[in-house]
């Protein structure tokens, strides 16, 4: 019996593309961008308190926030590129991401969004993230020049899929479980 072919070790631009989130109105929080806002706005906190997708948003863009952003597709997996260094999730829909976060989408059937989310999660990659963030600054920064000598592992798209299906089921299974105990608890709360 042969032994499985090893992993291949590649940079993240060989899986797909990367941009960082697009601000350029200032001041970032002015209120004018957001009021009536329908567009989901990601900061790195969304992408922190998320274990998969991205569900529980705190702002909205409206289209003068849309129009000095960027939009992002659904798939997209979301990094967090300071505070919160290479946390990630993925978009459950089309949005808009500050410029503290980066989007990453892969090319298709070279990539699979779920196991690139998961590789972030994975140590060698994580720790190599913030040691490369905290290079040469009081600040954690990820810049998008740094993230793109970080080194992924590589296997056959087939493997990336499995891998990425697994376990994303088993973290939907966990936010469900989530969700339902959340819910419990309030009509707990309502009868006492």
């Amino acid at each position: 019996m042969s032994s499985p072919k090893k992993w291949e070790w590649v940079t993240l631009d060989k899986l797909g593309t990367f941009h960082r989130g697009k601000q350029t109105h200032y001041p970032k929080n002015d209120r004018t961008l957001f009021e009536g806002g329908t567009i989901p706005f990601i900061e790195t906190q969304d992408c922190k308190s998320s274990r998969l997708f991205i569900k529980d948003v705190r702002k909205f863009y409206n289209q003068k926030g849309l129009q000095q952003g960027r939009l992002f597709p659904k798939n997209t997996v979301c990094i967090s590129n300071n505070g919160n260094v290479a946390d990630s999730a993925i978009l459950d829909s089309q949005s808009c991401l500050s410029c503290d976060v980066h989007g990453f989408n892969s090319f298709s059937g070279i990539s699979d969004p779920f196991f690139i989310k998961y590789c972030f999660d994975f140590s060698k990659v994580k720790n190599t993230c913030i040691s490369l963030a905290k290079s040469a600054t009081t600040r954690l920064s990820l810049t998008t020049e740094r993230l793109k000598i970080v080194e992924f592992p590589y296997p056959i798209y087939e493997i990336q899929q499995k891998i990425g299906s697994i376990l994303s089921s088993r973290d939907l299974l966990i936010e469900n479980n989530e969700m339902q105990n959340r819910g419990a608890s309030s009509h707990k709360n309502g009868y006492f």
